[in-house]
């Protein structure tokens, strides 16, 4: 049997091991809490770049269909200028 002296001293010792213990598995949590957190910073990063590039990429889609609507509307003009000289040419043809 233990005297009380040894049981208190005995006590003591578990008490701070279990304080111990604890302090270790919330160093532990936070080391993996930390990781995961570095992990998603990663994806986050990862991710801003992919939607980077793909702003860029609209950006330059909208440039190819200015350019495009541009001309096209550059085209219309001169297939309206071309059917005026054709009728033009129509109309001299026909009066001699």
């Amino acid at each position: 049997m233990l005297g009380i002296k040894e049981a208190a001293l005995q006590l003591g010792v578990e008490i701070e091991n279990q304080v111990i213990q604890a302090r270790a598995d919330q160093i532990e949590m936070g080391q993996q809490l930390t990781e995961r957190i570095n992990g998603v910073a990663n994806q986050v990063k990862q991710l801003d770049g992919k939607v980077e590039m793909l702003k860029t990429d609209v950006n330059d889609l909208k440039t190819d269909v200015n350019d495009l609507k541009t001309g096209f509307g550059e085209m219309k003009s001169t297939q309206a200028a071309m059917m005026h000289i054709l009728i033009d040419v129509q109309r001299k043809l026909n009066a001699n």
